[in-house]
């Protein structure tokens, strides 16, 4: 089993075809996402994930995400 708490890697792992086993909110209410298969395998999607445009335009979402909290103007 493979977990990740990061939403982005999570998605990405589904887009790439892994099967997601269980999510929720632990009780420090971070997200948790376990995903069902070869754990190498996952952790390969993952890292294949870190290195795409799709994670560097989830950061660019993020970013985005900060500004509009910290009320900038």
């Amino acid at each position: 089993m493979f977990k990740t708490n990061d939403l982005g890697t999570a998605a990405f792992l589904m887009l790439k075809g892994s099967i997601l086993r269980d999510a929720y909110i632990n009780d420090r209410k971070i997200f948790v996402f376990e995903f069902d298969g070869d754990e190498a395998k996952n952790r390969q999607i993952a890292i294949e994930y870190l290195n795409s445009e799709c994670s560097k335009f989830d950061a660019q979402v993020k970013n985005l995400k900060k500004v509009l909290n910290s009320g900038y103007k």
